[in-house]
């Protein structure tokens, strides 16, 4: 053996490391001057008894470590919470099942030291999972090392349990994860992360380094890599979220693997009373928790986000947890309230603020009129071709996916030509509403309206076609229905009701007339993919399709009219594709809708009310006067 060979943070590794037996790699090892004294000493004279006593001394101090303070006992196995987030291996298939039978003996074991119950005996030794572990690493090689994930995994196994194992299982394990770290340390910096996901960076190149610094910080140059592993954490933190802290909607379908490595990072600084933020990440952490709080639909579950390995509403408290958000708060209150179980009383909490957000830069707007679980919840994300939607009403999930469509001007296909955005976005004490826009082929523009009242339960989504020359343009917008939701049109009508347990909606494509005719263009149907499908036709340079669902339960029962309205401007009636006006009727409730698809030169008239405005969307009120949810100039 080299006398030069060491392992060290920041220098390169020697691969020959790696064959050495283990009294031959302890001597490598080069420890900080400040190190444990038994424990430098024990590995420079290569006496594997008595480093692993020490080092189980060590490790049992940590465990205790991890075991202190709220929370602690749903932080301990966290590394589980990421067991499906990259295409795990066989072998990394085979960690994950011993993990979690080591977690199982370990609780078994916790539980079982209560003299006051009697608990079965463990189906595994600490004999027999030291066995397993070190069988389990004999399939690492030069050749195959550890991938982030078994390190992450082991580096769990070593903090909570390393203690209990066999001495010449720890050390090897030990050594295993040593080897792994230092090599990870040297080779950080040139690693391509340019095909990685975000929460896979986040992993490895921040929390990985901020825990691995903690258990070996007793090495040399293991300072310096936590350091890098914490800035790296805030740099992948604040380069992927808004400065309110709203995460990019290019991830949210990850959202909960990105969320975890944050929150075990933040537990690991909890445990040893180093915090991983700085005052500003720390307050920017907090906003992002909140606003993923105000995702979470009336089951817990983060909103066009699947469920993986851990329920959304457990790892936002975990996650609150080490925010600085006031216990007393709605979002707390909130998540106490999805957490107390299934037989848990309707809630409903007041707040000042508008539980509503919508960011630009990440290209996502949350809308619910209340804290509550019957709120209705609407997100809408515009990153991608097609934006994407979800909406619960009462709680329940009625729409959730892309919201898809089709044009074409003259029997061709127009499709688009450029990237969504978002025009306009108001929220106030009455409702939300976000307007989109993307530039379709042939000078066409697509424009789409999207509302949620804060006191009413309706959502009103609306297609808007412009183009600069007159063609017979057919237009259809599909929006993804919930599965298991069935669909009906009423009689002689395009009126379509859905329903399913717990929740009954009627959709009203208020463009259409309200009667079917067989020569009349223009349909409102639930394919067999459970997509509403929209279909109108007109003959211009423009389009508007608006669509009314309504789930109120007052009016479910209620009859509903509606009609296209007359606009006018000076006396003179507008075309279709100058402006577009419409009225339904449900029960003695009545709605306007009106929206300018030409600017005109004076005000416009419809149903006796003049308007300036581009938009307006409105109640009448019992004088007949329009009450107004939405004005858009």
């Amino acid at each position: 053996m080299e006398e030069t060979m060491s392992i060290v943070f920041g220098q390169s590794v020697p691969q020959q490391l790696f064959s050495l037996t283990d009294e031959e790699f302890l001597l490598t090892v080069k420890w900080k001057s400040k190190s444990t004294r038994d424990l430098k000493k024990a590995a420079q004279v290569g006496d594997l008894d008595r480093f692993s006593r020490g080092l189980g001394s060590q490790l049992k101090e940590i465990s205790k470590q991890k075991r202190r303070g709220k929370h602690s006992e749903g932080m301990l196995w966290a590394a589980l919470w990421s067991e499906d987030e990259t295409e795990n291996t066989c072998r990394t298939a085979d960690l994950i099942n011993l993990v979690k039978s080591i977690r199982d003996v370990s609780e078994k074991n916790i539980k079982g030291t209560k003299k006051t119950k009697r608990k079965k005996t463990p189906e595994l030794s600490w004999d027999e999972v030291s066995r397993l572990l070190v069988g389990w690493l004999d399939q690492v090689c030069i050749s195959e090392p550890l991938l982030p994930y078994e390190l992450l995994l082991l580096t769990e196994v070593v903090e909570n349990v390393g203690y209990c194992l066999a001495p010449s299982a720890l050390v090897t394990v030990w050594r295993h994860c040593l080897f792994a770290a230092a090599s990870l340390c040297f080779n950080l910096e040139e690693t391509d992360f340019s095909d990685t996901t975000e929460d896979q960076v986040i992993l490895i190149s921040g929390e990985l380094p901020w825990r691995l610094g903690f258990l070996f910080q007793e090495i040399s140059g293991a300072k310096n890599f936590r350091q890098l592993g914490q800035q790296n954490l805030r740099d992948c933190f604040f380069d992927r979220t808004d400065t309110d802290g709203t995460p990019h909607a290019d991830f949210h379908a990850r959202l909960d693997y990105w969320l975890a490595a944050l929150t075990r990072a933040s537990y690991i600084g909890h445990v040893w009373g180093k915090s991983v933020w700085d005052q500003e990440a720390q307050e920017r952490f907090q906003w992002s928790v909140e606003n993923l709080i105000m995702l979470c639909d009336g089951s817990g579950k983060i909103a066009l986000c699947p469920v993986h390995a851990v329920e959304h509403y457990f790892l936002l408290t975990l996650a609150t947890y080490y925010t600085d958000l006031p216990a007393r708060g709605v979002e707390r209150r909130y998540l106490k309230a999805l957490t107390s179980g299934k037989k848990r009383q309707k809630f409903f909490f007041q707040t000042d603020e508008e539980p509503s957000n919508q960011s630009d830069w990440s290209a996502i707007a949350t809308m619910r009129n209340y804290w509550s679980d019957a709120s209705n919840l609407l997100v809408t994300t515009w990153n991608s071709d097609l934006p994407e939607l979800s909406l619960s009403t009462t709680g329940k999930l009625l729409i959730e996916g892309d919201w898809d469509f089709s044009l074409t001007a003259d029997e061709r296909a127009i499709s688009g030509d450029g990237e969504w955005s978002c025009i306009c976005w108001h929220s106030d004490e009455d409702a939300d509403y976000l307007e989109l826009q993307m530039d379709l082929e042939s000078g066409y523009k697509l424009e789409r309206q999207i509302l949620l009242p804060r006191n009413q339960h309706f959502v009103f989504l609306s297609d808007i076609v412009t183009g600069t020359e007159t063609a017979n343009l057919e237009y259809r917008s599909v929006i993804p229905i919930s599965l298991g939701i069935k669909g009906s049109l009423k009689e002689g009508t395009h009126e379509l009701q859905l329903k399913t347990k717990g929740l009954s909606a009627r959709v009203f494509p208020i463009g259409l007339p309200q009667e079917r005719d067989f020569f009349q263009p223009g349909s409102l149907t639930l394919d067999d993919q459970n997509q509403l499908v929209l279909h109108q036709a007109s003959l211009g340079n423009a389009l508007y399709a608006p669509l009314i669902i309504d789930w109120e339960p007052g009016l479910k029962r209620k009859p509903a009219d509606w009609a296209s309205l007359t606009v006018s401007e000076g006396g003179k009636i507008s075309a279709r594709d100058e402006a577009s006006g419409h009225r339904l009727r449900i029960g003695a409730h009545q709605l306007l809708v009106y929206r300018s698809l030409k600017k005109g030169e004076n005000s416009r008239a419809v149903l006796g009310h003049n308007t300036n405005y581009e938009s307006v969307i409105g109640r009448f009120d019992k004088n007949g006067d329009v009450s107004p949810l939405l004005f858009v100039e």
